[in-house]
């Protein structure tokens, strides 16, 4: 299944989970620009991101989307943080739930996917210019007065 295929269980029209990640670098966190080859949130700028898996538990999912889109392994981050979840509409009729976090990454070091064609280590100040997928701006707020 492709990353940005939706899963969901129409039987019992249960939305679909997402983990996102904030990786926070000194006074810096991580934005990645989603490219054209992603089927959503094209030229978006977002965290890392991905859809939850069968019999996956949530951490697990947001550690591997971490090294799959920015070969940041697992040893090089401190988890700072589990944010509650958040509903999101999408297209005014898709519902996803996301599960945010927050780490400490120990590098600046990225080697982006397929997923995204560029990206930033931004401050504070730098947040208004972007243009963000649904609700990330608010994580990124809520991952800056956590660390």
């Amino acid at each position: 299944m492709k990353k940005d295929e939706v899963i969901s269980d129409s039987s019992r029209n249960k939305p679909s989970m997402v983990v996102t990640s904030v990786l926070k670098n000194q006074s810096e966190v991580l934005i990645l620009h989603r490219s054209m080859k992603v089927k959503t949130m094209q030229e978006k700028w977002a965290g890392v991101s991905g859809y939850l898996e069968t019999n996956e538990d949530l951490l697990s999912r947001a550690l591997i989307e971490i090294y799959e889109e920015t070969r940041i392994n697992k040893d090089e981050l401190i988890l700072r943080k589990i944010f509650n979840q958040l509903n999101v509409h999408i297209h005014n009729e898709l519902m996803v739930i996301i599960q945010p976090f927050c780490f400490v990454s120990n590098t600046r070091k990225v080697i982006l996917d397929w997923e995204h064609s560029d990206y930033y280590w931004i401050n504070y100040n730098e947040m208004d210019n972007f243009d963000y997928v649904p609700r990330f701006k608010e994580i990124i707020l809520w991952c800056l007065k956590e660390l």
